[in-house]
């Protein structure tokens, strides 16, 4: 793998694994509380984080077998790619993009951190069978950003993981009072 996308895929696993960590023994229904009708729960929250990352590497997946169609990076891209970590960082509520905002109603820690070591096996493989001649081509395309390099997709993916790492810490302090 590219040391440069392995340091990022390392601080997600590290990011992640301090999460799973300090979930670990909390009871389930608090995790499968949401706050408010109509708001995500801890483990729904946990959910929606996987199916980004699931669709994310299966998208750069099927990119990476047609690499015939993609882009080179471009300033315009970078530019995008910072929008997107600024309104990630700001803590403002976006609509999840419907492809990953169903939920399951309850589910347990447990299974959620298998179907996660599971996805980032498969993200990690997709990292390391990356040709390095990909690497400022465009690999995967945001529903709002549009079309990233690898680098910016996985700095999209850690800031949407600390976007929601932050509501996840707020509702744990919420529950537990």
């Amino acid at each position: 793998m590219n040391p440069f996308l392995e340091a990022q895929y390392l601080k997600l696993e590290e990011s992640r694994n301090r999460l799973l960590d300090e979930l670990d023994g909390l009871d389930e229904d608090l995790l499968n509380m949401p706050p408010v009708e109509g708001k995500w729960s801890v483990n729904q929250i946990i959910a929606h984080l996987i199916q980004v990352e699931q669709l994310t590497n299966s998208y750069i997946q099927r990119k990476v077998q047609k690499q015939d169609s993609l882009e080179n990076r471009s300033l315009r891209h970078s530019f995008r790619s910072l929008l997107l970590k600024l309104a990630l960082n700001t803590g403002m509520k976006f609509k999840a993009p419907e492809a990953v905002a169903n939920v399951p109603e309850k589910s347990t820690l447990s299974s959620l951190r298998n179907q996660w070591n599971a996805c980032r096996y498969q993200l990690e493989d997709t990292l390391t069978e990356l040709p390095p001649e990909l690497m400022n081509k465009c690999v995967f395309k945001h529903p709002y950003a549009g079309p990233l390099s690898i680098s910016q997709t996985l700095t999209f993916l850690q800031d949407h993981f600390l976007h929601h790492a932050r509501q996840i810490a707020h509702l744990r302090q919420h529950l537990l009072r």
